[in-house]
């Protein structure tokens, strides 16, 4: 039987290469467990050549936001002390910390970490597809049927290139296109009670 051919974009790169932090941690163990099958050939993961752009591609210092003076509304308190608005002001700051982890950029790569992706990319079992004519005709397409951002709809036009079963990303922007090819996130391929202790 022939191995899975999953297509990975950008997001479970980043998601690998950023266990470090706390917030990618469990993302990045799932996305590592993925590659190790795919070492073994036991899955095929298959990604565009401008995926590599998309990981490597330079990022400013990160300089936080202030928070909007109107959100300060959402912690007013009553003459008790208390926090009129408990539930609405706890969600705005989930809110705006989303806003700050996934709009904002946060690092710029280092010319050592610029050569691991770079590196990382020229790994045997991390198939790479070629932005052909074909391929960026059919992108162009499903922007604008899908109403997908250009980078998107080359990742969705790749995948069905290579007649990938499943695309994998961190991102439900793909929804818009199951009819396509179906997404999700990763999923964990080593039965969990096979697991190293720790993980």
């Amino acid at each position: 039987m022939a191995p899975k051919k999953v297509y990975w974009d950008t997001s479970c790169f980043i998601s690998y290469l950023s266990g470090t932090h706390p917030e990618e941690y469990a993302r990045s163990l799932i996305c590592e467990d993925v590659l190790k099958h795919a070492r073994n050939d036991q899955v095929e993961i298959w990604t565009s050549v401008y995926t590599i752009v998309e990981t490597i591609r330079p990022k400013t210092n990160y300089q936080p936001s202030p928070v909007p003076l109107w959100a300060e509304l959402l912690k007013a308190k009553d003459e008790e002390g208390n926090v009129i608005h408990p539930k609405a002001s706890t969600e705005f700051d989930k809110i705006w910390d989303h806003y700050k982890r996934n709009t904002l950029p946060t690092r710029l790569l280092s010319e050592d970490q610029t050569l691991k992706v770079r590196q990382m990319f020229d790994w045997s079992w991390i198939r790479k597809i070629q932005v052909i004519p074909a391929v960026a005709h059919r992108a162009a397409e499903i922007a604008r049927s899908h109403n997908m951002k250009a980078a998107d709809s080359l990742h969705v036009a790749s995948a069905l290139f290579r007649n990938c079963d499943v695309l994998n990303c961190w991102d439900k922007d793909y929804s818009k296109t199951d009819s396509l090819i179906p997404s999700q996130e990763p999923v964990r391929m080593t039965p969990q009670n096979l697991l190293t202790f720790g993980e």
